[in-house]
């Protein structure tokens, strides 16, 4: 048996080089990367003249005569070593196979199988990924966030927990560390999470621990591009705080999220649902006024749920938005309608601070929001793009309402009367030029006639 030692061509964020290994015995011939890394000016291409007298040219470690920093050499001999256990744990589980056959893929999972067994030996990879993402959540300020921003991380850290469950069935001492993450790594976690509500069914060993119970649904493209988002967040997070000394994520490129164009209630619709008789019920009565009120304000649920009445100042509604606060904290002002007084002293009360009284979670407004709608008949049908699938698809409104769908009906409608960005930027506290408020406008059929009307 014999070993051929490659280069990738892609570099890390330390300048580092992976090793990529080839073994051949008879008919079997497979190649795989290592996993392990190192710097370009210790990888010296050698030739010399093979057992038919023809030239040819192998890759070697070496280390040069000088120019070499002491921490470089001490790197280097490190992985040198690491190479040499890897050769003879790959020959050993060869020659433990006692003649059984080699399938596809077998080098690269024995070399998987060598780092499991490893015990870590430089500092930076004993640092584990979960414990590195529960440090990110204590210590910056993402538990103060909002409650679905501090959702996304915990989901997040949830998928990454179940993964290495998983990876153990297989390996039972695995653990995703930090150091030993590389883009083949990442591509298996977004192949996991594509998988987890699968998963979860076939071993429910993986979904079994604190944090870890709970509904596993299927995701869609975008969902698993931001849980990637999040970890690449961690991960910077952890190389700019000297956590750990690369970023998996430097060689990594995420696909792109994919939205259809924003749909929301006319301002007909609106005032339908304002005006529907929900006195029979007074629980959806509340909850619709609610509702009613973030149509005229435009505010994000998270913001929605913890205003009091220190945020209405002289008939203007002001806050700072919990998403954009640590980033771009700015104070948005927006002027309240007569529709949107009407019910602000429909519930005011003295005793209570909160502008309204106490509401259900953030998902149980979402799904009282879906049965207020089409009891007030908004059946309008629409097409939106399916998060599994990516292809458009026919709804009725009320099935794709949420509460995010009254901020669209802030924004879209005040856009369709005044067609300027800057100005209903303001009263929404996007970004100029934001690329999320480029979704929310909607070139209409009236503002198509009136650009070709001016050409006439």
């Amino acid at each position: 048996m014999t070993f051929k030692l490659y280069i990738c061509k892609k570099m890390n964020s330390r300048g580092n080089v992976e090793i990529s290994l080839r073994f051949r015995h008879g008919k079997i011939d497979q190649q795989s990367c290592t996993n392990l890394w190192i710097k370009p000016i210790f990888v010296v291409r050698e030739s010399f003249a093979d057992d038919g007298g023809n030239e040819s040219s192998d890759y070697v470690l070496k280390l040069p005569d000088d120019g070499v920093r002491p921490g470089d050499v001490a790197d280097y001999r490190v992985t040198v070593d690491s190479l040499a256990r890897l050769k003879a744990y790959i020959e050993d589980s060869f020659c433990m196979m006692r003649r059984r056959t080699v399938e596809a893929g077998w080098l690269a999972e024995t070399i998987e199988r060598f780092h499991a067994d490893e015990i870590p030996r430089l500092e930076e990879e004993r640092t584990e990924v979960l414990g590195l993402i529960d440090a990110y959540m204590e210590i910056t300020s993402v538990m103060d966030a909002s409650e679905s921003r501090a959702e996304a991380y915990a989901l997040m850290r949830r998928s990454l927990a179940r993964y290495e469950a998983h990876r153990r069935i297989k390996f039972p001492r695995f653990r995703l560390m930090s150091g030993r993450m590389n883009e083949s790594c990442l591509r298996d976690i977004e192949k996991f999470m594509r998988k987890e509500h699968l998963m979860v069914r076939k071993y429910p060993q993986i979904s079994q621990g604190a944090g870890l119970e709970g509904r596993t649904r299927p995701k869609g493209p975008n969902t698993i591009n931001d849980r990637m988002k999040l970890l690449k967040a961690v991960m910077t997070w952890g190389v700019k705080t000297r956590r750990i000394p690369s970023n998996p994520f430097d060689t990594f490129v995420s696909g792109q999220n994919v939205y259809g164009t924003p749909v929301y209630l006319t301002l007909d619709e609106r005032r339908r649902v304002e005006l529907h008789d929900f006195s029979y019920d007074p629980r959806l009565a509340l909850q619709r006024d609610i509702f009613i009120f973030q149509c005229c304000v435009g505010c994000r649920v998270s913001d929605l749920m913890l205003l009091t009445t220190g945020n209405v100042v002289d008939g203007e509604l002001n806050y700072v938005a919990r998403k954009t606060r640590e980033g771009r904290p700015v104070t948005i002002k927006v002027p309240l309608n007569r529709t949107a007084k009407i019910i602000l002293e429909r519930y005011a009360d003295h005793d209570r601070d909160t502008l309204f009284p106490a509401v259900y979670s953030r998902m149980g407004y979402n799904r009282v929001i879906k049965d207020i709608l089409r009891l007030a008949g908004i059946t309008r049908k629409v097409v939106v793009i399916d998060p599994l699938t990516r292809e458009a698809v026919c709804r009725r409104l009320y099935e794709v309402a949420s509460s995010h769908m009254a901020r669209r009906t802030f924004i879209g409608n005040i856009f369709k009367k005044f067609k300027d960005q800057n100005l209903v930027s303001e009263l929404s506290g996007h970004a100029p030029g934001s690329h999320a408020f480029a979704r929310y406008r909607e070139i209409d059929t009236e503002l198509k006639r009136e650009m070709v009307a001016a050409i006439d």
